[in-house]
């Protein structure tokens, strides 16, 4: 996706943007504590994607076969978040204390991983619907488990399930969690081997931790 939308394809772009503008919106908030104006925030990210996806620009650079889109990403927030802290209008923000950068690339890291785990669910969620109910009830499950914080055992009660069973339907569901978060790095790293591909879906997840 990386290559394609450096490329100048459309559909690359779109997905670009879904996936990378909440990284730099939350990377945005935290560098300015939270005192941006919205338009500040979406000015900026804008920026981001401009210099990004100008000719010649970051993406067409980024080292994405070593995994190295990251960090220009990260490099290329920094410098737009510096020049709009320069302007008159963001004085306020320039003289606020400011996050170490160690904390700050923290925090971008997180945002980053929480992104691309949010676009395996989406990919999970659409295979769910083409494979039918007993899939996407499956999604409904990790939901259930993961973001309502339910144990397999409150939700059999909810479900009227067989606890031992629901055990059996979450492990299948994080398995089909587990293929679609490596297709999505897949589709960002078309070049790496099943191997690399399986190590960055473990950073990703250490990132979170």
């Amino acid at each position: 996706m990386i290559r394609d939308a450096a490329a100048g394809d459309s559909d690359a772009r779109r997905a670009f943007a879904r996936i990378y503008e909440p990284v730099v919106i939350a990377y945005l908030r935290i560098r300015w504590h939270g005192r941006a104006r919205r338009a500040d925030l979406s000015d900026a990210a804008q920026d981001v994607f401009v210099e990004c996806l100008r000719p010649a620009g970051a993406l067409s650079n980024a080292d994405s076969d070593r995994g190295g889109f990251r960090g220009y990403l990260y490099g290329v927030v920094r410098n737009v978040a510096a020049r709009y802290e320069s302007k008159r209008t963001m004085d306020c923000l320039a003289t606020e204390p400011r996050s170490d950068e160690s904390s700050l690339g923290h925090s971008f890291d997180r945002a980053f991983a929480r992104s691309i785990m949010k676009e395996a669910s989406r990919v999970q969620a659409a295979n769910a619907e083409l494979a039918g109910a007993a899939a996407i009830r499956r999604v409904e499950l990790l939901r259930l488990r993961f973001q309502e914080l339910l144990p397999i055992r409150e939700i059999a009660v909810l479900w009227n399930e067989d606890p031992a069973r629901l055990h059996h339907e979450h492990a299948m569901a994080r398995r089909e969690f587990r293929e679609s978060l490596q297709s999505v790095v897949k589709f960002h790293y078309p070049d790496a081997t099943d191997l690399e591909v399986i190590d960055r879906c473990s950073e990703l997840i250490g990132m979170l931790k």
